[in-house]
């Protein structure tokens, strides 16, 4: 691995971005006995939980996503249709004081009421908006996804988002990993094609950031990570598992050398150099709260970013022609 690579490394299944630092009381070792322990605790619970709970609440919907945007009308509607395609019934999305034509985009899913659109003018306020959908929705709907407008969930096992959850019903939150893709060496995005389809270059194993399903049967604890989100059962906090059903703790991430991935979110961080440019530099952050640091820090990690993006995959372009149908039915 060259230089211009070194603050990411493969380790196993997955690429991270640092190591862990290791300490005489919390290495690898100690880690691991501290893992099992906890996640045997938390079996017992969810098994208890499973066994003694009162019936599921009767939602409205079965799977939804929560989004906060800012100007990104140029990707809204290929991003809501390839989900509805893939089995997502609603959205709450949040336009953070974008300036393009949004309003515009979304109007006709905000008439057929697939969209709530709501006005969120307060800045670097991510989890704010995520726990205001919470605390508004939490019985409207039965899964509630927290996801990214450059996020696309894609199933792999299976054609839709909401029958691949039917397995996680006694789980408080499901946690994915990231594939992260790149450029595809391009200076300037096709505005004719779709993102899912001009961008299959990627990294060749999964990163070990996620993003979350939660269960709104089980009460969310907070909302402080945009990765991970912990819920409470019997008041005891639970931190999600991974699609493997294994509690994501300590830094551990068990994956069995024999079990496929079955969903991965396709991340599409940068896509060519332009939108790069306009969306981690010069756009403001709905997160984090110094935009000129973060744009930096993103512009250093580009090269970074596209030296692991050594394969290719089409997995998700199955799912190609029915978005594009869903805009063109005739």
């Amino acid at each position: 691995m060259t230089q211009d690579i070194q603050d990411y490394y493969i380790n196993g299944n997955f690429i991270t971005r640092e190591r862990l630092k290791q300490t005489l009381f919390k290495n690898y070792f100690t880690r691991f006995i501290a893992y099992c322990c906890k996640s045997f605790f938390i079996y017992i619970i969810i098994l208890i939980n499973s066994l003694f709970k009162r019936q599921n609440m009767n939602f409205k919907y079965s799977v939804s996503f929560c989004c906060i945007f800012k100007n990104e009308a140029s990707y809204l509607d290929e991003w809501i249709q390839y989900h509805l395609v893939t089995g997502i019934e609603h959205f709450y999305l949040y336009n953070n004081n974008s300036d393009d034509n949004y309003l515009e985009i979304l109007q006709p899913y905000i008439k057929e009421g697939i969209v709530d659109l709501i006005d969120w003018s307060f800045e670097h306020s991510q989890m704010i908006a995520y726990e205001d959908c919470y605390k508004k929705h939490k019985k409207d709907t039965n899964w509630l996804a927290f996801i990214d407008v450059d996020e696309f969930v894609c199933p792999l096992s299976t054609n839709n988002i909401s029958l691949w959850l039917k397995s996680y019903k006694n789980y408080p939150g499901v946690a994915i990993y990231w594939k992260q893709f790149g450029s595809q060496g391009k200076l300037e995005h096709d505005k004719n094609k779709l993102v899912i389809e001009q961008y299959t270059q990627c990294w060749p194993k999964p990163s070990v950031f996620t993003k979350m399903f939660c269960n709104m049967n089980f009460p969310i604890s907070e909302f402080d990570n945009p990765h991970s989100i912990s819920s409470k059962i019997f008041g005891v906090k639970v931190p999600p598992v991974n699609q493997f059903k294994n509690f994501m703790s300590f830094g551990i991430h068990l994956w069995l050398p024999f079990q496929p991935l079955t969903i991965q979110i396709n991340h599409y961080w940068g896509k060519a150099y332009e939108c790069f440019v306009e969306s981690k530099i010069n756009r403001s952050d709905v997160y984090h709260k110094d935009n000129f640091k973060m744009g930096q820090a993103r512009k250093k990690l580009l090269k970074s970013h596209e030296s692991m993006c050594t394969v290719r995959d089409y997995s998700i372009q199955r799912f190609l022609l029915y978005t594009k149908l869903r805009n063109n039915p005739n």
